[in-house]
């Protein structure tokens, strides 16, 4: 069983980001810190060396304000660089992608790229909104939901893969447990 499609060097950049939030600290988490931390150090060492806890307070806020129109600025630029960078290195943007369910592995088929991982190294599978990700050990393979034609044909992609993979990552994958409605 297999599903195909064009996946855009860079879009399952999100999906990954919950793979972080499983081993730890999400990408959210860690912006809440760092705001916190702005927040805890610079009012009180601001208010210290102004006299002024109100001007330490405003000091502090625009700064923090100045993270996030950066973080904005970045994430504009971040996709044209990618497509510039690939092109100069005579890449295609957009690729091919077959994921395939055999019996003895799940390979992962992007242009050139094969990779390929037997059932027991899955260890979880997970939906985010437009993405089913198959935890392999420390590496991720992205399967977009839009590859599916029907809900029907998700569900029974899904039901396929977890049927292959092992007790423990079937009990460590509940999204895919609820599609399947086991």
């Amino acid at each position: 069983m297999e599903a195909t499609g064009v996946l855009a060097v860079g879009e399952s950049t999100t999906a990954l980001a919950y793979i972080k939030a499983r081993r730890g600290l999400s990408p959210r988490q860690v912006k809440v810190i760092l705001i916190a931390c702005i927040l805890a150090v610079g009012i009180p060492v601001g208010a210290w060396t102004s006299g002024s806890w109100l001007a330490a307070a405003m000091s502090v806020e625009f700064a923090v304000l100045g993270l996030g129109v950066g973080l904005l600025v970045i994430q504009m630029l971040a996709g044209p660089s990618m497509r510039k960078a690939l092109a100069k290195r005579g890449q295609a943007y957009e690729q091919s992608l077959t994921l395939r369910l055999t019996p003895e592995a799940l390979v992962y088929d992007l242009a050139d790229l094969t990779m390929t991982a037997r059932w027991p190294c899955v260890t979880d599978l997970y939906q985010t909104r437009k993405y089913w990700v198959f935890l392999v050990q420390s590496s991720a393979m992205v399967l977009p939901r839009r590859f599916f034609t029907t809900p029907q044909a998700e569900r029974d992609f899904i039901a396929e893969a977890m049927s292959r993979m092992t007790n423990a990552a079937r009990a460590r994958s509940p999204d895919a447990t609820r599609v399947i409605g086991e």
